[in-house]
């Protein structure tokens, strides 16, 4: 954990945006991984653009249904993190996505809250 970066978060409302516990998961994956190689990265599945951008995107790849948040951690094992707010439910995209991740063997959770997501992390491996 050498050189890793705290950083202070503010009070999150009692139903914040994905996108603000999402920063503060990427954070705290930063400064509290079990393994100084572990690496954590959002998947910018969702978002407007516009037409053009979007028929790129998916021509390079992009897929509709795919985590939020993929962790790689040691002897070659991935994790999946689908944030959702407090009433969010997964699409059909996202269900076939963790089923996918499920026949392969692959750690997925759905975390509503903050809090969700430490244990998910927790149970991954990939906090303390």
């Amino acid at each position: 954990m050498t050189g890793a970066r705290r950083i202070r978060h503010p009070q999150l409302p009692d139903d914040p945006l994905e996108h603000s516990i999402q920063v503060k998961v990427i954070d705290t994956i930063d400064v509290g991984k079990t393994h100084p190689d572990i690496f954590a990265f959002a998947v910018p599945n969702a978002g407007r653009r516009g037409f053009q951008t979007a028929q790129k995107m998916k021509a390079e790849g992009m897929r509709s249904g795919v985590a939020d948040i993929c962790i790689m951690m040691p002897e070659a094992k991935t994790g999946w993190l689908e944030m959702k707010r407090l009433k969010g439910k997964q699409s059909t995209s996202q269900l076939g996505f963790q089923a996918r991740c499920k026949r392969l063997g692959h750690p997925y959770a759905v975390a509503h809250t903050f809090d969700e997501a430490v244990t998910a992390l927790r149970q991954m491996g990939v906090l303390r």
